[in-house]
């Protein structure tokens, strides 16, 4: 059982938060997400633009954070990745947090709104792509996409060898991650990209996620050569 630090405070908030969600609820919306496999233990439908407002309506809290993310509902697990506070999130918590991942919504957000601007968040990236969690994995490559302006040479070796390793695949958001964070790698410039065509040519062409990840990476070097 989880516990938590709480006050008056956090439970006039948490009261407050959960009625204002409610208000903003949209029902054809969150039927709609669970149609596509978008499935959290209660999802109010709420759009991205209008959590972001109402998070603005609070200073960062941590023990508000923890509360609204164990609450397990979508909006609420959003909300804590905006409002928890980044010199607050230890790693422990940041493992805990990315093994409850289950879809690419969470993922993107979490490492959006607050992954990215952790000062271990290299290290936690490259721990991820190692572990043989696929959700866990998409997180560090997402992560890694996210900041990959802040990677070492160390780092993008790394992680270049765990791409050509865990390609190919037939995990679609597995393979989505790492398109996504070679096509932003091609970025840092020729040689790079230079690199990954390389070892992207090495691979089965007539892999489904083979193809995609060197489209994907063809269109990024295309449109930014």
């Amino acid at each position: 059982m989880k516990l938590y630090f709480t006050t008056e405070y956090i439970d006039a908030t948490i009261t407050e938060i959960k009625q204002k969600l409610k208000l903003s609820m949209n029902g054809v919306t969150s039927d709609q997400m669970k149609s596509a496999g978008i499935h959290y233990r209660i999802n109010y439908g709420v759009s991205i633009p209008r959590i972001k407002e109402i998070a603005r309506d609070y200073q960062p809290n941590h023990d508000l954070a923890q509360r609204l993310w164990f609450l397990g509902i979508r909006e609420t697990m959003i909300l804590a990745t905006i409002l928890q506070p980044a010199e607050t999130f230890n790693k422990n918590i940041a493992i805990e947090w990315i093994s409850n991942f289950n879809q690419p919504e969470i993922v993107e957000q979490t490492c959006m709104n607050l992954l990215s601007k952790l000062p271990y968040w290299s290290e936690l990236s490259m721990e991820s792509i190692q572990s043989e969690n696929r959700w866990i994995q998409v997180t560090g490559f997402t992560l890694a996409a996210r900041n990959y302006q802040q990677l070492t040479d160390t780092d993008i070796h790394f992680m270049l060898k765990k791409s050509v390793e865990l390609l190919p695949t037939n995990e679609f958001h597995l393979y989505k991650s790492i398109a996504l964070f070679l096509s932003r790698l091609t970025r840092k410039g020729e040689e790079i990209s230079a690199q990954i065509t390389q070892k992207l040519a090495l691979l089965p062409q007539n892999e489904v996620s083979v193809k995609y990840v060197t489209e994907q990476v063809m269109q990024e070097i295309n449109f930014f050569g």
